[in-house]
């Protein structure tokens, strides 16, 4: 597409600092190599086919998903190999082997009930999955307890299958996003690793044919704020760190410079105390970011200068409707020269959410837009229309 200028563009939209994405993706890169681990990182974030390749151009391994519709859509732009990391359920099997068929797709179990449906499913149809067991580390969402003696034995039924492959073990400290502190998230990421690399030891222990080939760890502030992974480690998956976000940053997990994504929007309404902009909760998402740590996020943080990578303190996103989002002044004496028609850069809370609200990215650099890439949030096998 041709080149052009930010003052264009409708409002809102998403805009992508090229720049600043190729750099997380390069710097992450630099990572996995450094560390000799596979990087599969969580496309769940982006949902773009052009950052996708990017990632693997730049060393990713494969990728990682959390829908089949993800899977779907990644496979038939080429990518091959690709874990769908959401524990499965009856009724995606048979599009999960549909999709198997065509590429090396690992699914991921934690109970007897769908390893015996993959296993009578997978016979019916004459071919064999590749299965991660999800093991829970400390977050207690999903997978199985690494302590207890069953699911060793669930490990083994999945080994021991005609039609299932046993690859190995994966985790996601998600209890990460809670941490207070650096420190902190450090801690949670030495816990992360210790924990999937005794596991993986008895299971080793256990049988040799329970020696998994993957032990898969990930999570955006774990892989960050870790410089070297534990001997055992082979993967990691972290997701958000393409964009970053001000949850990140508040984490201590980059730096604003880092955060790739913004979302542009035009003031359509200034008053005494407040403004009213035209990105709401639909350009936005509700995700109030990271309250444990600052009692007043809001819904994202506006730039005084996005040139200088600089926040500003007088700006308060704390009210958002579907087409509307209110702006506190906190002190009205600094916003004199604010005027309607104005444009506003804002750092999403949460990037994933934010991105999954729009229909494409437009590529920036120096403030001039170069391209527009497709986020693929269709949904291609649970709602095709």
């Amino acid at each position: 597409m041709p080149k052009e200028d930010l003052s264009n563009l409708m409002t809102p939209v998403l805009l992508l600092d090229y720049e600043k994405l190729e750099n997380n993706i390069k710097r992450m890169a630099a990572k996995e190599e450094s560390n000799e681990v596979e990087l599969r990182p969580h496309i769940k974030t982006h949902k773009c086919i052009e950052i996708g390749m990017m990632q693997l151009k730049h060393g990713a391994k494969g990728i990682t998903v959390s829908t089949l519709d993800e899977a779907e859509i990644f496979a038939d732009a080429g990518i091959n190999d690709i874990t769908y990391a959401v524990p499965m359920t009856s009724n995606k099997i048979n599009a999960a082997l549909d999709i198997a068929s065509k590429v090396n797709l690992r699914l991921l179990v934690d109970n007897y009930e769908i390893v015996s449906d993959l296993e009578l499913y997978s016979e019916r149809r004459g071919m064999a999955l590749d299965v991660l067991l999800k093991v829970h580390c400390g977050y207690h969402r999903t997978g199985v307890d690494p302590r207890n003696p069953a699911s060793i034995k669930l490990a083994s039924k999945i080994a021991n299958s005609r039609n299932l492959t046993f690859k190995g073990i994966l985790t996601h400290a998600g209890h990460s996003y809670d941490a207070t502190s650096i420190q902190q998230i450090k801690e949670i990421a030495i816990q992360e690793q210790t924990v999937m690399i005794d596991f993986s030891e008895r299971l080793n222990k256990e049988s040799s044919n329970l020696k998994p080939e993957v032990v898969s760890i990930g999570s955006t502030p774990t892989v960050e704020l870790t410089e070297r992974f534990m001997e055992g480690i082979t993967e990691i998956r972290p997701g958000s760190y393409v964009f970053h976000d001000y949850t990140q940053v508040a984490l201590g997990c980059c730096q604003v410079s880092d955060c790739a994504l913004t979302t542009y929007s035009k003031i359509i309404g200034k008053y005494d105390e407040y403004l009213v902009t035209d990105a709401g909760a639909t350009a936005l998402s509700k995700d109030l970011g990271p309250t444990h740590i600052e009692t007043t996020t809001g819904f994202g943080k506006i730039y005084s200068n996005y040139d200088k990578q600089e926040l500003d303190p007088n700006l308060h996103i704390y009210s958002l409707s579907q087409e509307h989002g209110k702006v506190k002044i906190l002190n009205p004496s600094d916003a004199q020269e604010l005027r309607v028609n104005d444009a506003l850069r804002i750092l999403p809370n949460h990037s994933c959410l934010t991105a999954n609200l729009h229909d494409c990215y437009y590529i920036v650099e120096n403030d001039q837009v170069m391209d527009k890439w497709r986020v693929r949030r269709d949904r291609p096998i649970t709602s095709p229309c």
